[in-house]
């Protein structure tokens, strides 16, 4: 059976992905509202309001909704990005009604209990303590602000410990309502499914919701960069470092991952057979591409003993300099054949598609078939290469360390 994409007279898209062979489904509704859509006094509101979700509805106790969705040996949760929400809950076939009627209760008919509430951002505060505590999170948390200072992506999406506790439930029902609108909100499904049932379920449950004037409104941000140190006393030293990437709407999207995955993508990339086959740098090295709507980074990270972070960052450098002029075909060959795999693997998961056709809808009302993602992998040149290297190299760039050492050997070993 083939995937379809319905609208509702209200807006909302509907994805549906049988999967006869199965005997379970996915089902999940995304909302286009997350970080990067909070107001100057509502920093880390989207994911309170994720966590609020589970905490009870107008028909339904917190402990009720977490008995009725076990009692199935379903599993139901949810996560915030930076331009998205989403929630989502796996179970088996006959079970799908009642895994649609959990998620449209708790996004329908959210309760907001004040004492779960209070509760709750103790619960959260102490996620921020734990991801603080955590050195590669902190790196790349302080990435993210050097990388779009200014921007409401460069904030951490779980807040501060005192923007959680200064928020309201009349904070989280303003944001609710201005983000989650039907026109930018998805239900998706994939597993074994019944289309037609699903759909009537769909239309029963969200059928109703409507449009308001007050709307999110997001602007363009400006990659900035700069250079910060945490030199907090570790056994290891965390570099990251970004550059400019591009979109997940730019024609070099397929570009920028494969620059990723030949700079440092597997055991076969640049910077995990220097960095750590022949030089014996670091254990842990790779190199990412990040795309959101309306910007992307590309760069690399390593962690590794102080003094051996300038000669990582000289790898860095040089090696994102040499595939201006010099990549070889086996290694573009099997950067390709690593992502195609991924992706293709990951068409096999009811979970991994209905999150991945999401994020397509959301980006350009478009989902690609299998066929479509080999090509456009395939399209990709050493030339395409060549430029994605050349905008790295041309900065400016994001430089985060965390832990001991001295950054500005750092910065010095990587000339950008």
């Amino acid at each position: 059976m083939n995937t379809s994409i319905h609208t509702l007279p209200n807006g909302l898209r509907v994805f549906v992905d049988p999967m006869p062979s199965l005997a379970s489904a996915a089902i999940g509704v995304w909302a286009s509202a997350g970080s990067a859509d909070e107001r100057e006094n509502e920093h880390g509101i989207a994911h309170l309001l994720e966590h609020m979700a589970f905490k009870g509805t107008t028909t339904r106790s917190a402990r009720d909704i977490a008995e009725e969705i076990e009692a199935v040996g379903g599993y139901l949760n949810a996560a915030t990005s930076h331009q998205r929400t989403g929630y989502y809950v796996r179970l088996l076939k006959d079970d799908i009604p009642l895994g649609l009627d959990i998620l449209s209760d708790i996004l329908l008919r959210p309760l907001f209990d004040e004492g779960e509430f209070a509760r709750e951002k103790e619960v959260v505060i102490q996620e921020i303590g734990e991801a603080a505590d955590t050195p590669d999170d902190v790196v790349f948390e302080t990435l993210q602000a050097l990388a779009w200072d200014g921007h409401p992506l460069a904030r951490p999406i779980l807040g501060t410990p005192a923007t959680v506790r200064g928020h309201s439930t009349d904070t989280l029902r303003a944001f609710m309502k201005r983000g989650y609108q039907p026109s930018e909100m998805i239900v998706a499904v994939a597993g074994k499914v019944d289309a037609d049932a699903f759909m009537k379920g769909v239309e029963d449950a969200f059928g109703s919701l409507a449009e308001t004037e007050d709307r999110n409104e997001r602007t363009r941000p400006v990659f900035k960069g700069g250079v910060r140190a945490d030199t907090r006393d570790i056994e290891q030293t965390h570099l990251a470092v970004a550059f400019p990437g591009v979109s997940s709407r730019d024609d070099d999207f397929f570009a920028a991952r494969v620059f990723a995955e030949v700079l440092g993508g597997g055991m076969s990339s640049r910077l995990f057979q220097r960095v750590r086959e022949r030089e014996g740098l670091a254990y842990s090295v790779y190199a990412f591409s990040d795309s959101y709507d309306d910007c992307g980074l590309v760069g690399c990270y390593a962690g590794a003993d102080a003094s051996e972070i300038p000669a990582i960052a000289v790898a860095f450098r040089e090696e994102i300099k040499d595939l201006v002029d010099n990549t070889g075909d086996e290694e573009l060959a099997r950067a390709k054949s690593m992502l195609r795999a991924s992706m293709l693997m990951a068409l096999e998961s009811p979970a991994a598609r209905i999150e991945s056709a999401v994020g397509q809808l959301f980006r350009d009302n478009h989902i690609m078939s299998a066929e479509e993602i080999t090509r456009r992998l395939e399209g990709v040149s050493s030339g395409d290469i060549a430029r994605c290297a050349e905008r790295a190299l041309g900065g400016p760039a994001a430089i985060s360390m965390v832990g001991p050492g001295d950054v500005e050997k750092a910065v010095e070993s990587l000339a950008i």
